[in-house]
């Protein structure tokens, strides 16, 4: 797996999963991010990967555990094959 596969992958399901647990759209998750609703879609459904502004208003905008998800991008990063 490449590094952008793994971190499409890992990405889609942080997204997703902060979305739910926060209650909220897609619609309000792009707002959040500064980013259209079909970029959003795209990102959460793995078809892209987010730039570097995106990933870094995702962290600054919600409560994440900013050590866990570095950690994680990190060993992705490690284990890919680019």
């Amino acid at each position: 797996m490449t590094s952008a596969e793994g971190l499409k992958q890992y990405l889609k399901i942080e997204l997703a999963s902060t979305r739910a647990q926060l209650g909220i759209s897609q619609e309000k998750m792009a707002e959040n991010l500064n980013i259209s609703l079909r970029s959003y879609s795209n990102l959460e459904h793995g078809k892209f990967c987010c730039s570097l502004t995106t990933f870094i208003n995702y962290v600054n905008n919600f409560d994440v555990n900013k050590d866990k998800l570095f950690s994680d991008v990190a060993e992705i990063l490690k284990n890919c094959d680019e």
